[in-house]
């Protein structure tokens, strides 16, 4: 009698086969090898292919298929820790395309995709940092290994979509400081998960002038002038002086917008105590804090 595989299944199965395989597989050996009818088998390997779990490679007239370095089937319940060190690993030797393999096999498979962000994603960046910090990583390596990571985090923007968007949730993230960029696209697709219609301009530190401050109100009111709900903004830098600046001049819009407007600032521990003072809406100690006040406060408003 012909069964009906879930795409859970037959993934399981190719990808089990392809990794005790590691010269490859053509479709007639994937067959045998699963028990999957050619016909499905090979719409399968088409789709694995498109999410760059697997590759193939024409071999004369067949093609033999391959899976992709850093690819597994992470089964439920995922094992946070063994894909942290495993990604930790692939970025730390700077091996880019191992790196995003594992991403992408992790959100193919369940996960709770904030966890991908703070137990994988953030944990490595703060690696990267300690390692530089004591000495084990040069200037040069880290940027580029930092770099790396932001160009996963693109990625990841582009290829993972919250399970539902949330009515009225809007959000901002702007940066003032190079360190703190990483930190900023993190907390964006964090944001982008739970909901909210995410929008990050970007390192601001080297336009900010006397007349900066017109021009950030000018494009904030330009986007959301009109829109009702909640707006988020979250303002990242390890510089005093632009987070006063960015703050000040945000606060200044608040009574303009229809929107619910709370502002976020995101620092180092030693300037939080002196921020304090500015009665922001939330100085953030990390994306898990983050993370739970922003839901509190969208639940809060009820909208």
């Amino acid at each position: 009698m012909y069964r009906r595989y879930t795409f859970d299944e037959v993934k399981r199965k190719i990808i089990d086969a392809l990794q005790d395989n590691s010269i490859g597989l053509s479709g007639v050996e994937l067959a045998s090898t699963t028990g999957i009818n050619r016909m499905t088998i090979t719409k399968y390997l088409n789709i694995l292919a498109t999410m760059r779990l697997i590759k193939k490679k024409s071999v004369g007239s067949v093609n033999v298929w391959f899976v992709e370095p850093g690819t597994a089937d992470y089964e439920f319940p995922v094992d946070y820790l063994e894909v942290q060190q495993k990604f930790m690993n692939a970025i730390v030797i700077g091996a880019g395309d191992q790196a995003r393999n594992i991403l992408i096999s992790v959100i193919n498979s369940n996960i709770e995709l904030l966890r991908l962000l703070t137990d994988i994603i953030v944990p490595t960046v703060n690696t990267v940092n300690e390692l530089y910090n004591r000495g084990r990583l040069g200037k040069t390596e880290r940027i580029y290994l930092l770099n790396l990571i932001l160009e996963l985090i693109d990625l990841l923007k582009f290829t993972i979509q919250s399970d539902s968007s949330k009515r009225g949730a809007y959000s901002f993230f702007v940066t003032a400081s190079e360190d703190r960029i990483y930190h900023a696209k993190i907390g964006a697709l964090a944001l982008q998960i739970l909901g909210f219609k995410t929008s990050y301009i970007g390192n601001v530190e080297q336009h900010i002038d006397p007349f900066f401050d017109i021009d950030f109100q000018r494009y904030i009111m330009k986007l959301w002038d009109k829109k009702k709900g909640l707006l988020i903004i979250c303002i990242y830098s390890s510089e005093e002086g632009s987070l006063r600046f960015l703050y000040a001049a945000t606060r200044a819009m608040k009574a303009k917008l229809k929107a619910e407007v709370r502002i976020v600032i995101f620092t180092t521990p030693e300037l939080r105590n002196t921020l304090e003072s500015l009665g922001t809406d939330f100085i953030a100690n990390d994306l898990n804090s983050l993370i739970e006040w922003v839901e509190r406060e969208y639940h809060r408003l009820k909208l």
